[in-house]
């Protein structure tokens, strides 16, 4: 009763585009060490139908996966909330949203354009592709890729690979979605090569292991304090810390994929699944920012400082350092100050959404959530759930209340109250309870 499809489509930019991810990054783009893709995977039974997309970008706007959904939905009649469009999240990529660490940067209006037709194109091609097909749901383990980067020991981290296995009316593995919480900044802010990062050599090695046709694809999970260990305070103000190579980001996008291929194997499959998917809207508390005449005066006093810091040509890298810091805050405080102003009330709109593979949960979540919320939501659920990070829209970093008591620039780059944290887990748990309580 089930089919399945899966197609991608290279969104590879032009050389010479600015790359997003980095503040730091003054340069364009000099080449394409490997291209970017917006995957796509369809499951359809007699009675629902999803699709999952992955595209290899930063993050992409709220109103831009709203109309993506919609083009799909004209396509291919699949209902825009059983749509999932995630980021992977790589820093190596073209500028498709403005954020908060460079409000300056500019979103190029043709390739977005090109980029809506290229989504729409993969789930597409996807839907027509179908076949008749068999899924499953398996949970690897992974040690030795992330890291907790705000923390002295490096933990906790979330060494779950949350495995969707497509397999045909034979048993024989066909594609594979995997899920991991990890930042894909392996590649620093002096890397001018377009990349997957870590996650495209994983990919590459899995769909090797399936076989000459395997597709494989990627989604984050709560990756926001997240990464190889490498600082994001100081990632941000171009601070290039050692082992940020293409050959570490291989490493390690090989242990992923040896990991997930040894768990694919044991993966039982089922050709009549429960497929469900809902969407839900909840509102976060915002912070509140002083009037933007004051931020715009600290934001020029930052400037002014870090600017006499720098003609002075002193050796005092720590001051010269603090200065950056302070200037990179202000910017941050300045650009969230001005854009939430619209909320008059002070909550944020975003949607959750759920799809649900028999007894397994993905949840997708329009923010960088720190992982001890998402372990935490695990350790709550009451059935399989992997969290899908940076989908369906971009609002930024949400971190833990307590980590809003020790500050830095997660938690200055976070515009929810600490009393988020609550409010997303309530929610992602009602959203559970949604999808198993729902009618056949």
């Amino acid at each position: 009763m089930l089919k399945a499809g899966f197609s991608k489509v290279c969104i590879s930019p032009p050389i010479g585009v600015p790359l997003a991810g980095f503040a730091a990054r003054e340069q364009t783009s000099t080449g394409i060490h490997d291209d970017l893709f917006a995957r796509a995977l369809v499951l359809q039974t007699s009675k629902s139908a999803v699709a999952l997309v992955s595209v290899d970008l930063l993050a992409l706007p709220r109103d831009f996966i709203q109309r993506v959904r919609q083009t799909i939905h004209e396509s291919t009649g699949l209902s825009p909330e059983a749509i999932m469009i995630a980021s992977t999240h790589t820093h190596a990529g073209p500028v498709t949203i403005t954020t908060f660490f460079n409000p300056d940067e500019t979103v190029d209006s043709h390739y977005m354009s090109t980029l809506e037709n290229g989504i729409r194109e993969a789930v597409t091609d996807a839907w027509r592709s179908r076949f008749a097909a068999r899924v499953g749901v398996g949970i690897g383990h992974v040690e030795g890729v992330g890291v907790n980067r705000r923390s002295s020991n490096q933990k906790p981290v979330d060494e779950q690979i949350g495995i969707i296995k497509v397999a045909d009316v034979h048993g024989g593995t066909r594609g594979v979605f995997f899920n991991y919480a990890c930042h894909p900044t392996v590649l620093g802010p002096d890397n001018l090569l377009v990349t997957g990062d870590f996650p495209a050599f994983a990919i590459k090695n899995i769909e090797a292991g399936i076989g000459p046709d395997g597709f494989a694809m990627f989604v984050n999970g709560t990756q926001g304090n997240i990464s190889m260990g490498h600082s994001s305070e100081l990632s941000a103000i171009g601070v290039i810390t050692p082992g940020r190579t293409f050959a570490r980001a291989e490493e390690l996008g090989n242990l992923l994929a040896a990991a997930t291929l040894e768990k694919l194997e044991s993966i039982e499959t089922d050709a009549d699944p429960r497929i469900e998917s809902v969407a839900i809207p909840v509102r976060l508390p915002l912070k509140q920012y002083p009037p933007g005449d004051e931020t715009a005066k600290l934001l020029h006093e930052a400037e002014e400082n870090l600017a006499s810091l720098v003609s002075a040509n002193g050796d005092n890298t720590d001051q010269l350092r603090r200065a950056q810091s302070e200037h990179l805050y202000a910017s941050i405080t300045d650009f969230y100050a001005k854009e939430t102003k619209v909320f008059a009330d002070g909550m944020l709109p975003i949607e959750l959404q759920g799809i649900r593979i028999n007894d397994a949960t993905f949840v997708a979540i329009p923010a960088e959530v720190f992982v001890e919320i998402g372990l935490h939501v695990k350790e709550k659920s009451h059935h399989p759930m992997f969290i899908v990070g940076i989908a369906n829209g971009y609002i930024g970093y949400l971190p833990t209340k307590a980590a809003h008591n020790d500050g830095g620039y997660e938690v200055v780059s976070s515009k929810c109250r600490p009393e988020a944290e609550e409010v997303l887990i309530k929610n992602v748990l009602t959203l559970e309870q949604k999808l198993f309580d729902a009618s056949p």
